[in-house]
């Protein structure tokens, strides 16, 4: 009898500690950065990812935690041209809804997808392209990107 009631309280737990979204696409995405300009800097959040080669398209990796992915901002650099810059376009991880299933989504969808491990977000694209825009005299105001539409953003 002990058994059993260690083996459902194990149970129990095991169900209200997961969310559907973090078990199924984990808490964390891999984003690709490429420039099409060869020896540019690019970054996450100030942090340097890598330079890319001398050859065209050469790109970074990093993983980045979902709850960080709605302030991330990916920045491309390279002496004496106008850096480029871009946020992560995220979207709603539906595979988290699941958790409507096991709890009605009290724990799973908001304390474990949402609060704690932020899987609910995704996102929306996972490789980026970020040429700085080297035109002759450009050194100067950082361009944002809309990576949609793949053209400057007006302010």
């Amino acid at each position: 009898m002990k058994r059993i009631i260690i083996l459902l309280a194990m149970s129990v737990m095991f169900i209200i500690l997961s969310g559907c979204a973090s078990i199924f696409h984990g808490t964390t995405q891999t984003i690709h950065v490429r420039s099409e300009e060869p020896e540019t800097k690019l970054y996450l959040n100030d942090v340097e990812l890598g330079i890319t080669g001398s050859q065209k398209g050469t790109y970074a990796v990093t993983s980045i935690p979902k709850k960080d992915l709605k302030k991330a901002v990916l920045k491309a650099t390279k002496q004496d041209c106008a850096p480029v810059l871009s946020k992560i376009e995220t979207r709603f991880d539906a595979t988290s809804l699941f958790g409507i299933l096991i709890d009605y989504g009290l724990i799973s969808i908001l304390v474990v997808d949402w609060a704690a491990t932020g899987a609910v977000t995704e996102a929306a694209r996972t490789d980026y392209v970020l040429t700085p825009n080297c035109s002759p005299g450009n050194t100067g105001t950082p361009t944002w990107i809309n990576i949609e539409k793949k053209e400057p953003v007006k302010e």
